[in-house]
């Protein structure tokens, strides 16, 4: 399931506590925690699945219209897990639902790691994280990527050159 990332910039500690409760009431989501920085202006962090998140940012929205409140709001849908660990870290919070990408990340690495014979498949690659492609394209010295393009190539640019190296976990083919 996707999760996303709301925001809800408002004036005031009592317009971020009418926001951030009528949110929580209204959808199953997880408040990270708020930001305050000068001149009273909160904003409040709230992460879930996207439709739950959608409908607590507009709940939010309503609490706090009336109080002259409101600066902004903002939905990011479905957010990158390592956006989310950043958030989570910088809130002290202890990811107790890990992004659905991280849950699938963990297990390949460490299957592949026990197994380090293994090769790789289309959909393994898929799964991992780009700062992992990124890894396993380092230590595979690879011929037809130059480990200077590696920094910046995308996914399926990694997934594509590693996949016609047949890439094996310990980078011998």
């Amino acid at each position: 399931m996707a999760k996303a990332l709301g925001q809800i910039e408002v004036r005031g500690k009592l317009g971020a506590i009418l926001a951030a409760d009528a949110a929580l009431k209204e959808a199953d989501v997880f408040l990270l925690g708020n930001e305050t920085i000068r001149g009273g202006l909160t904003t409040i962090h709230i992460i879930g699945d996207v439709a739950a998140v959608k409908a607590a940012i507009k709940a939010g929205e309503v609490a706090v219209a009336d109080k002259n409140c409101l600066i902004s709001s903002h939905v990011i849908p479905r957010l990158d897990g390592q956006v989310e660990q950043m958030l989570m870290k910088s809130f002290g919070k202890k990811e107790d639902n890990p992004s659905d990408s991280n849950e699938s990340n963990q297990p390949i690495i460490e299957e592949i790691e026990k197994d380090e014979d293994s090769s790789f498949d289309k959909e393994q690659l898929e799964k991992l994280r780009v700062a992992d492609l990124r890894s396993l394209a380092y230590k595979s010295n690879l011929s037809t990527i130059k480990k200077s393009e590696i920094k910046s190539a995308n996914k399926a640019v990694l997934i594509e050159t590693l996949l016609d190296k047949g890439v094996k976990h310990n980078g011998i083919d």
